[in-house]
């Protein structure tokens, strides 16, 4: 069912299968196969064109599109994790499916946000953004591999608002397929962007490195005092944007040139909006394989990326989340699971040792996973809760939805979650950065300080000019 359906047929499917699923109203959910798209292309059409959306996109899994909200619910404070699988289980319930399901892929999914931390132990840093957000989108653009499918979810009351549900998704299957035409109109209305040169951002890097110093060498005391095994000491760093930004050209090129990384947006509104591309996968999970991942232990690919393999100091940052990781496991009592060797894996121009952590579990609770997991030694520290109100007393900024966990879970369990990491925040006309290094027993004030102008320059580059232009 791809170009040659008929919207009559179409329509009449959808109504037998109301009639026989659903009493006059409800929350319903219908599905239909479109021709493979380039979901950039399909984002450009539409990114405009909604208030609330969201991206995810690898070149190696499930990716989407999430336009406009269905159902939500946004969270400031605690149980965060309890209301998300609240949430998550209450609207799965109700959602009632119109058309077949044919492959895994295509399944209705509620797709999430969380803050970095809840905040409660500090008083000082009020964070601006929920504990959660989390929505039933209700248009959904996915594609896995060469297959893509169009879903729209909505509250009906007979037959005649499910007819207008069902114009709707109609009308958005022939934008999509007739989006050439389209495109080459929006394209001629573009402006050459007027973006800050990378110079902005170096100065502003300059400024900030004073107080970075005292951050990290008071990390660095910490640690050799024995009060912390490790702690992830971040810092951030904002430029004014003199013209829109164009957040589309910027995922091609994250993609182009971070290719084994996750691409991510949430886009609360044309004002607010967080993008990247994620290297770190906190967890996915295809029943029955659930894979984690240790992501630590960093190097530019400018210099030898093996050589990590023989850098005690990277080494035993990396053991910190593994062994993190393994307990985690332990306490959901997961305990047939197998490690892989540790490898380097390099994500455009920064290289990290990485672990992977497979088990075959027959059901998960990803909320009760993700509550344990979070925040791990490789974005927090060791000891957690130690680490962490240290991080909240040194770090002079909220940290928001930086590394932050994001993803989605659909209606059969399966899950995937990434820390949003490597990414920015545009906000009322400002850009955000914000980038970490892991402090642990032989770390070097220099080289950490490195390692985040490092991190910084990764999406940096993408955004802004190399240099001055002539």
């Amino acid at each position: 069912m791809k170009n040659e359906l008929n919207f009559t047929d179409f329509l009449k499917e959808i109504f037998s299968t109301f009639d026989m699923k659903v009493e006059n109203t409800g929350l319903v959910s219908i599905c239909i196969e479109i021709p493979c798209v380039d979901l950039f292309k399909v984002y450009e059409l539409f990114i405009n064109k909604y208030q609330f959306s969201s991206l995810w996109e690898e070149s190696d899994g499930i990716s989407y599109i999430a336009l406009e909200k269905c159902k939500y619910v946004n969270l400031d404070g605690p149980r965060r994790f309890e209301v998300a699988k609240e949430f998550n289980s209450e609207n799965f319930k109700n959602l009632i499916n119109l058309t077949n399901e044919s492959h895994i892929a295509s399944l209705s999914k509620i797709i999430y946000l969380f803050s970095f931390s809840e905040n409660l132990n500090n008083k000082n840093l009020s964070s601006d953004v929920p504990s959660l957000e989390a929505i039933l989108p209700k248009i959904l653009i996915i594609k896995n591999d060469n297959n893509c499918w169009l879903r729209i979810n909505g509250n009906v009351e007979g037959k005649s608002s499910l007819r207008t549900l069902i114009e709707e998704i109609w009308l958005i299957r022939n934008q999509i397929i007739d989006s050439e035409s389209e495109l080459k109109k929006l394209s001629k209305l573009k402006n050459t962007p007027n973006l800050p040169i990378i110079e902005d951002f170096l100065n502003s890097l300059e400024t900030s490195k004073i107080n970075l110093k005292h951050v990290i060498n008071r990390g660095i005391q910490l640690v050799e005092q024995r009060i912390l095994d490790k702690i992830v000491l971040a810092n951030r760093i904002k430029i004014k944007l003199k013209n829109k930004l164009d957040l589309v050209e910027i995922l091609k090129r994250l993609k182009k040139n971070q290719p084994n990384t996750c691409r991510y947006v949430w886009k609360r509104n044309s004002k607010d909006i967080l993008f990247g591309a994620s290297p770190e996968k906190l967890f996915s999970y295809t029943k029955p394989n659930l894979t984690l991942e240790a992501l630590a232990g960093t190097i530019s690919t400018n210099s030898n990326p093996n050589n990590l393999l023989r850098s005690s100091k990277d080494l035993k940052e990396h053991n910190y989340v593994i062994h993190y990781l393994i307990k985690c496991l332990e306490v959901s009592k997961i305990k047939n699971f197998k490690k892989s060797d540790i490898k380097v894996n390099t994500f455009g121009d920064i290289a990290h040792l990485q672990t992977l952590i497979f088990s075959k579990v027959e059901k998960i609770f990803p909320f009760e996973l993700l509550k344990n997991l979070h925040p791990s030694p490789a974005v927090c520290g060791y000891p957690k809760n130690e680490a962490l109100d240290w991080i909240n007393t040194l770090e002079s900024f909220p940290r928001g939805n930086y590394a932050s966990p994001m993803g989605w879970v659909d209606k059969s369990g399966n899950a995937s979650f990434l820390l949003a990491i490597r990414g920015a925040r545009y906000l009322d006309e400002n850009i955000e950065f914000t980038a970490g290094s892991g402090i642990v027993s032989g770390s070097v004030l220099e080289k950490e300080i490195d390692e985040i102008k490092l991190k910084f320059e990764s999406i940096v580059k993408q955004i802004f000019f190399e240099k001055n232009p002539r």
